[in-house]
Parts: C-alpha cells; sequence; structure tokens
C-alpha cells in the first residue's frame, strides 16, 4: 500500500488531488479523528484508528468538489479511476504521522503563537481589527463546532509547519550545485527552425459528409452546449446604505481629534543645491577634478557671489539650475541619504559644506523650513465626513449580512430570507458562463465562480467582495452540458475536421525536413516553401525572445539539446509544427553569478530542502504499522 502511495503521488492527477485535500484540511481540520468515534476504522496506524467519520467528511469533501466542477460528467467510475479514495486516506495517514512524530520531537505551538495568528489573520477582521463575531460566524461557516475547535486545528497546523521547515530549512546546498542552477537558468541559446504552417494546407483538405458525420460522432464531448445556471442573489452594498447615513458637526469632529495623527503633515524644508556630477566608475583623476571644481565654487559663495547665479551658471543639474538651483518642498527621506541628512541638519538661510552622494558633490542652501503641524479642521472636515460614513456603512452592511444568515437558517429560501429584512432580490434567467456577462453580479469574475460551482440545493452561502460587498447567491437550477445535434454544429464540424487533417500534413512535412536535416535549414525551407525563424537569444524561462514558435516544449527540447545540433523530434507549436535547431550556446558570465548567487542558493535550498522532506516522510511511514482496511473502505 505504501508503494502504491508512492507511485500514485507521481501522476499530475494525484498532485492535484492531493493539493485539494490538503487545502481542504486547511480550511476544516482534521480534529473529527482525534475525537474518536465508535465507527469502524479504516485504517489503523500503530494500532490508533482513522475512523470512518473522519474519512467519510474528507471524502465527501472531494466527491462535492468534484461534482461541482464536472455536473453530469462526474461519476463513481470517474471518482474511482482517480483514486479519490486511496488519495484521502494516505493523506490522513501522512498527517497523523507527522503530528506524532512532531508530539516526539516535542514541539508545540504556545497559546500566544495561535492568538497572534488568529487575531492577525485579515479575514477575521472588520476595518483592521479583530471582529470577535466575524470570527465566530466564519469559523462556524468552516465547519468548526467552535472557535476552540479551529484553535485546536490550528494549533495542529503550526506544529506540522514547524516539522516540515525544521527539514527543509537545514539543507545543505554546495557551490557546485548553485553554479549548476545557475547556468541552467541563466546560459542563452540562439535556436533556428523551420515552422510548418499547418493553416496554409487546409485548402488542400477535402471532407465530405460522411467523414464529417464520422468525426462527430468520434468527439461529441467537443459539441455540447455549455453549462447554464438560474440564480437568485441579493447585494448589501454599503455604498447603497451610506446614502442613508447621517452625521452631524459633533462626530466629525470627534473624530477628527481622534484620528488627528492621521492628518499630520510632516516638517517639510526647501533647498537650493550645486551639482558637479561625478559617474560611479570615474578614475580618481576625474573625481579629483569635480572636487576642485566644486572647492572653487565655495569658494566663490565665501566671497559673496549669489547662491542662484551660480546655480544657473555651474550646476550639472540641468533640471534645477535653470531655477536657480531650486528644489521647492520636501519632507525627511525624500533626499538620498547623504543630502537628506545635511539639510535637516541644517539652520535656515545656511549653506552647507561640500556633501558627497552617489551623484557627485553638492553645496546646498537651506532657503525656509516648514514645521510640522496638524491640518486644520475645516480644511479635512469633508474628507473625515466622508471616511466616517464609509465606515458606519461599512459596519451596517457586515451587521446586516450577518442577520441575513441567521434568517437563511430559519427560513426555507433566500427570498424568504430577503423579505423578511426588507432586502431586494434579483433573479436571472439560465444563462451560460459567457452569458452571465450581461448579468451584472455574474459579470464578476468572484462571483460568477462561486455561482457557477454551486449546486441547486446546497446551502445559500454569503460572498464577501474585495469592495466591501456582501453577496448571497442561491443557485436554483443547473441545466449541464449537453451534446448538440450535428446539423447545429456542422460548420464547426468541417472546421474542425479540415484542421485536424491539415495539421496531420504539416506533421508529415516537418517529419521529412527532420529526416533531411543533413542538408542546410536554408535549402529545406526553400525546398519545401516554409517559412524559417531565427530566435534572439534566449534563456529556458523564455526570457529574450517572446515569438509565438517558442513554446515551453521548445525550449525545453532545445535546452537538452547540443550546439549545432538538431531537436531529435518535431515539436507542435501555435502555427503547425516546428523543426528546430540549436544555433548558438551562450554561457553566462561571472558578473552575474555573483548578482544572483544568494537568491539561487535560496532556491536551491528550498527545492533540496523539499525533497528531503519528502524522502523523511517516505521513511518515517515506513516505520509505522500502518493496515488499511479495505472492508471499511468499500462501503464508499
Amino acid at each position: 500500500m505504501l508503494e502504491t502511495m508512492r507511485n500514485q503521488a507521481q501522476s499530475w492527477i494525484a498532485k492535484v488531488i492531493l493539493g485539494g485535500i490538503a487545502l481542504s484540511f486547511v480550511l476544516w481540520g482534521v480534529g473529527d479523528y482525534f475525537t474518536g468515534s465508535n465507527a469502524d476504522p479504516v485504517a489503523t496506524i500503530n494500532d490508533k484508528p482513522i475512523d470512518s467519520s473522519a474519512f467519510y467528511l474528507s471524502y465527501e469533501r472531494q466527491l462535492g468538489a468534484y461534482r461541482a466542477m464536472l455536473g453530469k460528467q462526474f461519476s463513481k467510475e470517474l471518482a474511482d479511476s482517480l483514486n479519490l479514495k486511496e488519495t484521502t486516506l494516505q493523506t490522513l495517514i501522512n498527517r497523523q504521522v507527522m503530528l506524532d512524530q512532531a508530539e516526539k520531537l516535542h514541539l508545540a505551538a504556545p497559546e500566544s503563537v495561535v492568538l497572534e495568528r488568529v487575531h492577525g489573520d485579515p479575514a477575521f477582521q472588520s476595518a483592521g481589527a479583530f471582529d470577535i463575531q466575524r470570527y465566530h460566524v466564519l469559523t462556524r461557516n468552516m465547519g468548526f463546532g467552535s472557535p476552540l475547535d479551529y484553535e485546536q486545528d490550528l494549533r495542529l497546523n503550526i506544529m506540522v509547519d514547524a516539522l516540515q521547515k525544521a527539514l527543509t530549512s537545514s539543507a545543505y546546498v554546495s557551490e557546485s550545485e548553485i553554479h549548476a542552477r545557475f547556468a541552467e537558468l541563466y546560459e542563452q541559446r540562439v535556436l533556428s527552425a523551420i515552422v510548418v504552417d499547418s493553416g496554409s494546407l487546409i485548402a488542400q483538405v477535402k471532407v465530405d459528409d460522411a467523414a464529417a458525420k464520422a468525426w462527430y460522432e468520434s468527439h461529441k464531448a467537443d459539441y455540447q452546449s455549455p453549462l447554464r445556471i438560474k440564480v437568485n442573489m441579493v447585494e448589501i452594498n454599503p455604498r447603497e446604505l451610506a446614502m442613508d447615513i447621517a452625521v452631524d458637526d459633533a462626530e466629525v469632529r470627534a473624530e477628527y481629534e481622534q484620528r488627528q495623527q492621521e492628518f499630520l503633515l510632516p516638517e517639510q524644508r526647501k533647498a537650493r543645491h550645486i551639482l558637479i556630477r561625478v559617474a560611479a566608475d570615474a578614475s580618481s583623476s576625474d573625481r579629483a577634478a569635480a572636487k576642485k571644481k566644486i572647492e572653487s565654487i565655495q569658494a566663490r559663495l565665501k566671497a559673496g557671489e549669489p547662491f542662484d547665479s551660480l546655480a544657473k551658471e555651474l550646476s550639472d543639474d540641468q533640471a534645477t539650475a535653470v531655477k536657480g538651483g531650486e528644489l521647492g518642498w520636501f519632507r525627511k527621506g525624500v533626499m538620498v541619504p547623504a543630502f537628506d541628512q545635511a539639510v535637516f541638519a541644517m539652520s535656515k538661510g545656511e549653506v552647507s559644506g561640500i556633501v558627497e552622494s552617489q551623484f557627485g558633490y553638492h553645496l546646498i542652501k537651506l532657503e525656509d523650513v516648514r514645521e510640522a503641524h496638524a491640518r486644520p479642521f475645516d480644511e479635512v472636515k469633508d474628507e473625515v465626513k466622508q471616511k466616517l460614513v464609509a465606515a458606519k456603512a461599512a459596519d451596517e452592511a457586515y451587521k446586516l449580512s450577518q442577520d441575513l444568515d441567521d434568517a437563511l437558517g430559519m427560513e426555507d429560501s433566500l427570498k424568504a430570507a430577503a423579505d423578511s429584512l426588507n432586502l431586494k432580490m434579483v433573479s436571472s434567467d439560465a444563462v451560460s458562463r459567457d452569458e452571465a456577462l450581461a448579468v451584472p453580479l455574474l459579470a464578476e469574475s468572484e462571483l460568477a465562480n462561486k455561482a457557477f460551482s454551486t449546486l441547486p440545493g446546497q446551502p445559500v452561502e454569503i460572498v464577501e467582495t474585495g469592495d466591501g460587498r456582501f453577496v448571497a447567491i442561491e443557485v436554483v437550477d443547473r441545466i449541464d452540458p449537453d451534446v448538440l445535434p450535428f446539423a447545429k454544429v456542422v460548420r464547426k464540424v468541417y472546421s474542425d475536421l479540415k484542421q485536424s487533417e491539415a495539421n496531420k500534413k504539416a506533421k508529415e512535412i516537418a517529419d521529412e525536413i527532420l529526416a533531411a536535416s543533413d542538408k542546410t535549414m536554408d535549402e529545406l525551407a526553400q525546398k519545401y516553401g516554409q517559412a524559417k525563424y531565427i530566435s534572439k537569444p534566449i534563456r529556458s524561462s523564455g526570457v529574450g525572445d517572446s515569438a509565438a514558435w517558442l513554446t515551453a516544449a521548445v525550449r525545453d527540447s532545445a535546452f537538452r539539446t547540443a550546439a549545432g545540433q538538431w531537436v531529435d523530434k518535431v515539436l507542435p507549436v501555435a502555427q503547425g509544427y516546428a523543426v528546430v535547431r540549436v544555433k548558438k550556446v551562450i554561457a553566462p558570465d561571472d558578473k552575474s553569478y555573483k548578482k544572483e548567487h544568494d537568491k539561487i542558493a535560496k532556491a536551491v535550498r528550498k527545492r533540496k530542502g523539499e525533497m528531503r522532506f519528502a524522502r523523511w516522510l517516505a521513511s518515517v511511514r515506513d516505520q509505522y504499522d500502518i493496515v488499511i482496511h479495505e472492508k471499511a473502505l468499500q462501503r464508499f
């Protein structure tokens, strides 16, 4: 069974499912199988049971997610082919093994850490502060019996995270490994290719009715009507609520006094400067010449010549020289550090000594100082009022959403719940995902995603949008995709069949070109009447050239092929099929290696740590007596 798990974990489908299950633990927790149950276990780990109820909850979440995504296309046979039972169970086993190891290593999550994580979670906050009412509602919606259950699950998550981090962060990485990864990432290649354009071959393809009908029969899944849904929706919009909220001047004044720090303007200074520019890579003689020039200007200032006149005549900062070196008003931290430090240490009317920055040598005159002060109430009154009204409206919207949530628990429909609170409900006709763009609320991807993944009869959920609105969505009908009759899709069938035949012809030609690769690219391109392309220097990531034919598959194959050689197979690209040759390999330079060293070392260490963790988990599992109760599993 262990070997089966490891083998299944290699497939992309298994990885997707395992990722989904891992996410479900974050959302729902694993407390169920720590509380014990009288149900028959589906597995035991050193005689510790994973009971049927815990497995059922996790397994049903996965089935529900797939049902919502696939509709009628989902079946028990598909679930079996995806190994949903196996991957669900193996995830539960891995979780319990890791928790057991964490306990043996005396890893613990102190109460202060748990509370810090809870209070710092933006999901549990309103107006930037922890909201206890929101916390109770959301943890209940996640499926926890109480906030304490959520905190216990969070404590377990923190323990497991600490264990995984301890194992991954201690991985040793050698300099040769870093250099190898650097070469892999930053080596450049120039590729040449002949691309056989399948589109140019479509005119040569002849299709009759019999072939078209045969194609339709074998590709019916491609000719289905779209999924359509009918929904009821209730929107609680704080901007609409704000129109009915009135605040008096006393409230606004009190809000201003409470938030006065927000309206504090920092100290500002007004200055002029004269710059003699020095390049970063200037020679010592050039730097000395610049220093001599700024010293001569300093002498003329001390002799009484006006600062602005000298700035106009001699400053290398052309943008300010025309204004006599004037920089205007600025606050601390705006200028480069050396300049900033000098200006804010000067007195009004003072001229600085010579100040060196990355731009060169400066002389600075401080012309005026504007002390820090709060913006007066009359100036910000309207701004404070708008923010106060918006805050009240947001609070009212949140309260109303909770009232609606409570009403949904007592009423049998969204309409009844909305009516009890005098909220307006809107209904849509049956719409597809594309047609939903014409429905005001469903045009928003966040809400459309929720609606199209919900089944009729499922509990109504209230979605909080990114702009502070609350929208309740009830799916009342779901019209699953169905195969369209041939007569309705005949034009598309003919087009698809012709394209398929043209693709086959393009591949045949590309194969012929590759077989004749003893000739030059120019000769082959001319003989077969196809376009030849040459890339710019490109990295394996695609950086350097964005041409359509430079797909990930082309780059991957080309970066495994020696300079001057042809890639050993033709590759599909957007236009058709490409025959690719590595024209040139450009090794990365040492200067780039020094610059990217630390970033690459970190990435290599992370990847190596993850592999180390995977090996550790596999070896630890082998130390446990894990028994799968197949009969118990067969009930699901």
